[in-house]
């Protein structure tokens, strides 16, 4: 029986053998979200080739993010499995706090993703150090575990209730009791699934599913970690009215591997032995247990199994039946009867609810609407978003320029981080009497700046800015903005040129009026310009 539809067996990840490679098409993590553009070296753009829907990552940012991603990449997660872990990160933090994530944020504001692709990819980072993927592959491969049993011992189950209700032929079968025996069960249990799932309560899914879920629920890993990845499974799934498709599916595959069973027990046992059939009533007459046999293999006969004729059925009743046609016919109407009534739609609804979950899985997504996801939707938006500019891609725009200084520019000097990742040590060693203005990485930080660059204009503003980033027009229009406040401005380059994107950052400075001799490359010119100590030109 195939397990993939409701036990995320779908793993369409795409992960490049370059999974790391920093500022390459390949440096993502694949997991299938949607497909998207990514900044190359060059500051040109590549599309994603990955799945369905892939959320990706740059984790060239942070040493630290480099090795996280690392081990992601050996736990591979499902998209679904990707949302599961982003929704029990939100309880999580919801009942006990935020976590730390400074250095998941940064890597996520790298990217050009949508909300749910930022959300996830901090969860992904998240969880891989909380240890809550480990604990969603692990649930993985046990839920696989427990319904691969589940399914042995439905199919054995089936096959063993077929020998029950024949008997070791020494005595006749009563075919009433045999088809109840056989079926009885499977149709009350048909009819209770058809009810809850009309009514639309808790038990939609079907006992099965919902002692399969309980029994891989109960073999997990206990901790507080484990209750929110358990309840955040049940909610996604509950909002998304999946819940009952996906434990349908469950019920529905494991009554189709017992009455599998059962079929091949009837079918092994009636070769071997020979049955004589019967029937018994005290007060009812042949004429009802005639019309019963004609109405119950009706269905039967359309597909061309053999149903006894009324005299077999009247005979059957006043002794054992033992002419050869009639023992024929009783077998096959049994046969019959266990396929037409029992494994045909069992089989049709485990395959309606395989698709309905394979469907609404697809389509699933977060409710960015939840208290936790909208809080997280601004601290994940990309600088160049969070300052008010969408276009990453600065070109020649006629925005504002860098061209003039401040008349009253002489306030004590003024150095200021912009959109710097955790890990960039900023402030650093700063000269006597330079004040540190931290780092600008929201709109409401840049108001604030530029409100007191307007009451105390300094006399030099220094603006640091990481090389290894492409520069956005959010970026520049900011430090073209900030340079109107001061005296005198600088750009300083910090972080090297891993990237190659130091050329860049200086033609798209000069279309803005920064001019090359007015770009630091090195700390030590950066800081000797904050002193008041040479021009900061070339780098002198």
């Amino acid at each position: 029986m195939p397990f993939d539809g409701y036990i995320f067996l779908s793993m369409r990840e795409s992960y490049s053998p370059g999974l790391l490679a920093p500022l390459s098409p390949a440096s993502c993590i694949d997991v299938g979200i949607g497909i998207r553009e990514r900044k190359t070296t060059d500051g040109a753009r590549a599309r994603g080739t990955a799945a369905a829907d892939p959320l990706s990552c740059r984790p060239d940012r942070d040493p630290d993010l480099i090795s996280r991603m690392r081990a992601l990449d050996s736990i591979r997660l499902t998209t679904f499995e990707s949302r599961w872990l982003a929704e029990a990160i939100r309880l999580r933090e919801e009942a006990a706090g935020p976590f730390d994530d400074r250095d998941a944020v940064a890597g996520v504001r790298a990217t050009d993703g949508g909300v749910e692709e930022r959300i996830v990819h901090r969860a992904l980072l998240l969880g891989e150090r909380e240890g809550m993927v480990g604990m969603i592959a692990a649930w993985r491969a046990r839920s696989r575990l427990v319904l691969m049993l589940a399914s042995a011992v439905a199919l054995v189950s089936g096959f063993g209730a077929a020998l029950a209700v024949l008997g070791d032929g020494t005595r006749a079968v009563n075919v009433v009791w045999a088809l109840g025996g056989l079926l009885g069960v499977h149709l009350l249990s048909l009819l209770l699934w058809g009810v809850g799932l009309s009514l639309g309560g808790r038990d939609a899914g079907g006992a099965l599913g919902r002692a399969w879920l309980w029994l891989s629920a109960r073999l997990s890993r206990a901790g507080p970690a484990a209750v929110y990845v358990a309840k955040a499974l049940v909610g996604l799934l509950g909002r998304a009215r999946l819940l009952r498709w996906w434990l349908g599916a469950v019920t529905h595959g494991l009554w189709l591997a017992a009455l599998c069973g059962a079929l091949v027990g009837l079918l092994a046992t009636l070769s071997a032995r020979r049955y004589g059939f019967a029937w018994e009533t005290t007060i009812l007459s042949a004429d009802v247990f005639v019309h019963l046999v004609r109405i119950v293999g009706w269905l039967p006969a359309q597909v061309g199994f053999a149903v006894p004729d009324a005299e077999h059925v009247r005979a059957s009743g006043a002794a054992v039946a033992v002419d050869e046609a009639a023992r024929i016919a009783w077998s096959s109407w049994l046969v019959g009867c266990v396929t037409m009534y029992g494994i045909v739609p069992r089989a049709l609804l485990w395959a309606m609810c395989l698709a309905l979950w394979r469907v609404g899985r697809a389509r699933l997504r977060l409710d960015l609407a939840l208290p936790g996801y909208a809080v997280l939707a601004a601290r994940l938006a990309p600088a160049s978003e969070r300052i008010g500019i969408t276009d990453a891609d600065p070109g020649r725009f006629a925005g504002p320029r860098a061209d003039g200084a401040h008349p009253l520019g002489s306030g004590s000097p003024l150095a200021v981080g912009l959109e710097l990742p955790a890990g960039a040590g900023w402030p650093p060693a700063l000269p006597a009497g330079v004040r540190d203005a931290g780092v600008i990485d929201s709109r409401a930080q840049r108001k604030r700046l530029v409100g007191e660059l307007q009451v105390d204009p300094p006399a030099r503003l220094l603006v640091a800015c990481d090389a290894r980033q492409t520069p956005d027009r959010g970026s520049l229009e900011l430090i073209a903005e900030l340079s109107r406040h001061a005296g005198d401005c600088r750009v300083w380059l910090t972080g090297g040129d891993a990237g190659g994107h130091a050329p860049h950052w200086r033609e798209s400075l000069d279309g803005i009026g920064m001019t090359t001799e007015r770009v630091i490359d090195t700390p030590a010119v950066a800081m000797d310009w904050l002193r008041g100590v040479g021009t900061g030109a070339g780098n002198d």
